[in-house]
């Protein structure tokens, strides 16, 4: 989740001292390709309007930076804010739980007993009644037993 955190923040630097830099390497492309590069003074209509039709008119730096680049970090940012909604977080958390590296260091009894009310259907009431006793023996047991000390993941704690 902390990955997570620093992709969208790094988003949000992008969007707000991005331009600049990606506008130089743009430059640099066509000058190096020899395509000729509009003047970003020069005024054209907003997108989405027909040429005939004399709406709005913006200059070519508005139309590549607000309408094109903008507009597409905050199409990332919202993709990113669906695909990674609150409920989709607090599972990923809760999964993470599991993860068997360093001896189970981020081992959860909370988070996973939050995992099986989520999935109670999975589970009898007495299994969601014992759960959290069952889980802290279960974390008691592969901390002590050496045969998990090498764990990396669910693969290895098959063998």
């Amino acid at each position: 989740m902390s990955l997570l955190v620093d992709v969208k923040a790094r988003l949000v630097d992008l969007r707000s001292n991005g331009w600049e830099e990606l506008f130089a390497e743009v430059k640099t492309f066509c000058d190096a390709k020899k395509i000729e590069i509009p003047s970003m003074n020069a005024p054209r209509p907003r997108w989405g309007r027909s040429r005939q039709e004399k709406g709005i008119m913006v200059t070519e730096e508005h139309h590549y930076r607000v309408d094109t680049f903008y507009a597409a970090v905050d199409a990332i940012n919202t993709e990113m804010d669906h695909r990674f909604n609150e409920v989709s977080s607090d599972l990923l958390v809760c999964f993470s739980c599991l993860d068997p590296r360093n001896s189970f260091s981020k081992f959860n009894v909370d988070k996973l007993v939050q995992l099986a009310r989520i999935y109670d259907a999975d589970f009898s009431g007495d299994d969601l009644s014992n759960i959290k006793d069952q889980l802290q023996t279960f974390i008691h047991h592969v901390r002590r037993v050496d045969d998990f000390t090498g764990c990396i993941d669910f693969g290895s704690l098959l063998s």
